[in-house]
């Protein structure tokens, strides 16, 4: 009796061990499988320069084993995934051809934290239009789309006569930064610095547009306004300009139609 126990403890204790070893063995094949499995991860096509913001055709995927993933790198485990994540951030420094793209290289584009420069369109430019008007320029942010107004002194013909029209010289223009501008006006009879504040407004314009501007404020004087769109409201339309000849002037609506008997 005490052998066939003895046994019994050996089959038992021989049972164990063979869990064990194959407990150990299919850890060892998982971390294998682990270490040299494939995964695809975003990298770069190109070298990307420093503060450029990333477009989708700097970019391509490539396959590496698992083991090489680099922390914070963008993987792709639905097709475009981790591309889409990628595309319109700014790189924080330079990022070489076949690099791994990772989070802590990359950067929301901001006007504080990147400049305007990575957030204007190839062909556009970036202008700068001051504002006195503070009542409309706090209700503008990035983002938004303006009309743009200018007002001249307009010379009547045949006389020296002269009045003000103001004119819609460009419309569906992007604001791409709002920033506080601080004027220094001189001094009080207290010998006190006085200061006024208003608006700069970083503008998305063609050269054309930002040519127009320029001239526009210097011929209006700058009397320059600005108008706030509707959001997705993207239609130009002819505005006439108004003067003081003009400016109580109404369209006379057509009398009603008498109904039908």
């Amino acid at each position: 009796m005490p052998e066939n126990k003895r046994l019994i403890q050996l089959v038992i204790s021989g049972a164990i061990a063979l869990l064990f070893v194959q407990f150990y063995l299919k850890a060892r094949e998982q971390n294998i499988e682990l270490g040299f499995g494939m995964q695809d991860v975003v990298v770069a096509a190109q070298d990307i320069p420093s503060n450029r913001k990333v477009t989708a055709d700097m970019l391509t995927t490539r396959s590496v084993a698992t083991r090489d993933v680099e922390p914070g790198a963008f993987r792709e485990k639905i097709p475009n995934d981790g591309m889409k994540k990628v595309i319109g951030k700014v790189a924080i420094a330079a990022i070489p051809a076949g690099a791994q793209i990772l989070t802590t290289n990359l950067q929301v584009p901001s006007a504080l934290g990147t400049g305007v420069g990575p957030m204007i369109p190839p062909g556009k430019r970036g202008y700068l239009l001051r504002l006195g008007n503070m009542d409309v320029a706090k209700l503008i942010i990035p983002g938004n789309h303006i009309d743009i107004l200018a007002t001249f002194t307009i010379r009547q013909k045949g006389s020296d006569a002269t009045q003000k029209a103001t004119y819609t010289i460009l419309q569906d223009i992007e604001v791409a930064a709002v920033d506080k501008d601080i004027i220094q006006m001189g001094r009080d009879v207290t010998g006190k610095e006085q200061t006024t504040e208003g608006r700069l407004l970083t503008l998305v314009v063609t050269p054309t547009e930002a040519a127009t501007l320029a001239h526009a404020s210097i011929e209006s004087g700058g009397e320059i306004s600005v108008v706030i769109r509707g959001a997705g409201d993207d239609e130009k339309q002819p505005v006439t300009p108004i003067s003081g000849a003009n400016l109580f002037e109404r369209p006379v609506a057509a009398p009603p139609t008498p109904p039908r008997h």
